[in-house]
């Protein structure tokens, strides 16, 4: 988990896929993503020098603080691209990873327009204090999924699995 994977996973983006994108997100597998809240949430802010997600620690609205708490978080082309061809990252990428992108980024002096959907993105009730709440409708990611139980009540709360016909077998 963290001997350079999301560096890996970041820096090679550039030079295996065939087109630029607006954005690229990491998100861990126990994150129920709502992926017309997220882009409803990316209008109105910048496409260029972006870092978008949960800020840590979990008591501060400052996105400027310090990282993205690894739930998920959101990088703008051009950072991902700064990634791949910086000696920064690519000369720091054992430790916590989701630190890590955090720290790249201050030493690069990147990331200028940050932003914190700490609102919107929480853990699930009951499994972080800090930083978990009930469900709500406005809802872009929820964190530490890591029941059943859990993600039967997100399916059934956003009404995902509505009109899906019960297999038999």
């Amino acid at each position: 988990m963290n001997s350079g994977k999301t560096y890996t996973y970041l820096s090679s983006l550039p030079f295996i896929l065939s087109r630029q994108y607006d954005y690229v997100m990491k998100a861990e597998d126990d994150v129920f993503i709502r992926l017309l809240p997220l882009s409803l949430s990316l209008k109105p802010l910048l496409r260029q020098d972006l870092y978008y997600g949960f800020v840590i620690p979990c008591n501060s609205m400052n996105p400027y603080v310090d990282y993205m708490s690894g739930m998920g978080f959101l990088l703008s082309w051009d950072l991902v691209q700064w990634i791949g061809s910086s000696d920064i990252p690519a000369n720091d990428t054992y430790g916590p990873e989701y630190q890590l992108v955090g720290r790249w980024l201050k030493l690069g002096i990147k990331a200028k327009n940050q932003f914190s959907d700490k609102l919107t993105m929480y853990d699930y009730p009951g499994t972080n204090g800090r930083c978990s709440h009930e469900l709500i409708p406005e809802t872009v990611a929820i964190h530490w999924l890591k029941r059943w139980d859990q993600w039967r009540n997100v399916l059934l709360y956003f009404n995902v699995t509505k009109g899906l016909h019960i297999s038999s077998t």
